[in-house]
Order: structure tokens, then C-alpha cells, then sequence
């Protein structure tokens, strides 16, 4: 493993109080390489501070694998960009079935490869806008970094979970009071950082 991704991963469980089992910490590694190296072609991540972005990205998605951890089924990452959640989850739950949404093919294109690369058999990207997929597909999660327009955007998160399913939003406090309604719970590694969980 290089020494920046090291670095990065070492950043993250420093901050979560734990080091991850080897072989997941190993795909991490792989994962910061690969998506460093493609950013030097296509835009991902901010290259100002993309040792910051991904350590916080790295704990952000151990918070919400916390969360679902002992759920099953299909999951479904809303605007995926460049993997964080998505593809930190599929590394630490190789049983589920992910589908990494993004409507840029750039990133969907990023996705499909770092998949390929990683050898995630559980993760596939999806080229669509959340809002074209099938309402007669229903996910047991879907889950999102950040809200876009909540209020348009809710409808399509319910329609779109299965009876006994749930949508789960990372985002910032500053959005809380959109959220009325819903489980709220504060990221216990990310200051200013919520957590929202949504039920039908």
C-alpha cells in the first residue's frame, strides 16, 4: 500500500477508534490509489484537499455501516459521485447487492471501473437521474450524501424503499430543520455532521 493511502486510512481509524480487518483495509488502500490516480483526469474530488475529503469520507460511511450493518438485500447509493458512501460499503458488506447511482457518465463511468478494479462483484453503477428509475424496483436501503432538493427529492426516496425499508441521509446540521419528522442522530465522528433516518 502506498504511503499517502495508509496515511488516509490510518486518518480515519485514528478518529473511529478502531483499524479495520486487513483485507478490507487493503481494498481501501486500492480504492484511494485508484480514484488519486484517476483524478488526475477526471474531476471526483476536490485535488485541493483529497487526502482530507477522503478520510472524512472513509469515517462518514463507517458511520452509516454502523447503522445497516446487520441488514441484507439490495442497497442503492443516490448520486455516488466517486464512490463515498457506496463504495466503502460495498467493501464492508460484500454480501449486499449495491447499485451506485449518478447521472454524470463521467463518474457512473469511474464507478463501473473502480468496481472492476477492486473486484466488487456487489457493486454496479447505474447511468440514470434518481427521479428516471423504475418505482416498481424497491430497495431495502437507499441512502445519500447530502439532500439536493429535499422536498422533491422525498417522494421519490419512499417510493422507491420497500415497505420495511429506509432511507438514510449524511449530511450537514445546518439541514436539519428540513428533516422534521425523522430520526435525527448526530454523527458520533464528524462534528457538525447528522445522521437522518426515513421510514415509510
Amino acid at each position: 500500500m502506498e504511503k499517502l493511502s495508509l496515511e488516509i486510512i490510518e486518518a480515519a481509524e485514528k478518529i473511529i477508534g478502531t483499524q479495520f480487518e486487513e483485507l478490507k483495509r487493503n481494498k481501501m488502500g486500492d480504492y484511494i490509489e485508484y480514484i488519486l490516480d484517476y483524478n488526475k483526469k477526471v474531476n471526483l474530488i476536490s485535488r485541493k484537499s483529497e487526502d482530507s475529503v477522503l478520510a472524512t469520507g472513509i469515517i462518514e460511511s463507517y458511520a452509516l455501516y454502523e447503522m445497516i450493518k446487520d441488514s441484507e438485500g439490495s442497497f442503492l447509493d443516490v448520486g455516488s459521485g466517486g464512490g463515498i458512501p457506496g463504495i466503502i460499503i460495498s467493501i464492508f458488506m460484500p454480501e449486499a447487492k449495491i447499485e451506485l447511482l449518478d447521472s454524470t457518465q463521467k463518474k457512473a463511468r469511474f464507478l463501473n471501473s473502480a468496481a472492476i478494479h477492486l473486484g466488487l462483484e456487489n457493486a454496479v453503477a447505474v447511468d440514470k437521474r434518481f427521479e428516471e428509475l423504475p418505482v416498481t424496483k424497491k430497495y431495502d436501503i437507499i441512502f445519500s450524501r447530502g439532500v439536493g432538493n429535499f422536498e422533491i427529492l422525498k417522494e421519490h426516496f419512499l417510493k422507491r424503499i420497500k415497505n420495511t425499508g429506509r432511507a438514510i441521509i449524511l449530511t450537514g446540521e445546518d439541514n436539519a430543520g428540513i428533516f422534521k419528522g425523522y430520526d435525527i442522530f448526530s454523527n458520533p465522528y464528524l462534528d457538525g455532521r447528522i445522521i437522518v433516518n426515513m421510514e415509510k
